[in-house]
């Protein structure tokens, strides 16, 4: 009798079957907090992402990085067994847009919206982008290195290589 697949293994497959073997960085130690993370292109986001809600993952959290060059998006997903946690990484301008993924995860509607809040960072076609948790008038966001004095804005590549 074959052995069934697990969850993680099957998702990684759909996204390698979206992007090249390479984008896929294992983490079997889960050091990380997560079992893999997929670096996506900003094109193929809604493609990974429908293939993660049809594999039965939950959309956790979006979060944003701020770097001196270029912003990135950081998805995390689950789903219930246990080690499957996932992270789709998406790299982008700083003043730039995403496309919304609130058609494939509901929930994202409010995530998008805190990204904007504290990044910066634009969702096409998210019918709702006022301010979630700073005032209607704010004209700042609070978590780029670039709000106050940060003495620890560096590139993208000095810190992953």
């Amino acid at each position: 009798m074959a052995k069934r697949m697990r969850k993680n293994e099957e998702i990684a497959e759909k996204i390698r079957a979206v992007v090249s073997e390479d984008a896929i960085c294992f983490d079997d130690a889960y050091r990380a907090g997560v079992i893999f993370s997929a670096q996506v292109p900003m094109d193929k986001l809604r493609d990974v992402m429908s293939a993660c809600a049809e594999a039965g993952y939950f959309l956790e959290t979006i979060t944003g990085l701020d770097f001196e060059d270029t912003a990135e998006l950081v998805y995390h997903l689950n789903c219930y067994e246990p080690g499957s946690r996932i992270a789709v990484r998406v790299l982008c301008d700083q003043e730039g847009t995403a496309p919304t993924v609130i058609d494939i995860y509901p929930s994202a509607s409010w995530l998008e919206r805190e990204v904007h809040d504290f990044y910066g960072i634009r969702f096409s076609d998210n019918p709702d982008m006022r301010p979630l948790l700073l005032p209607e008038d704010a004209d700042y966001h609070p978590l780029r290195k670039t709000f106050g004095k940060v003495h620890a804005y560096r590139k993208r590549e000095d810190i992953y290589g």
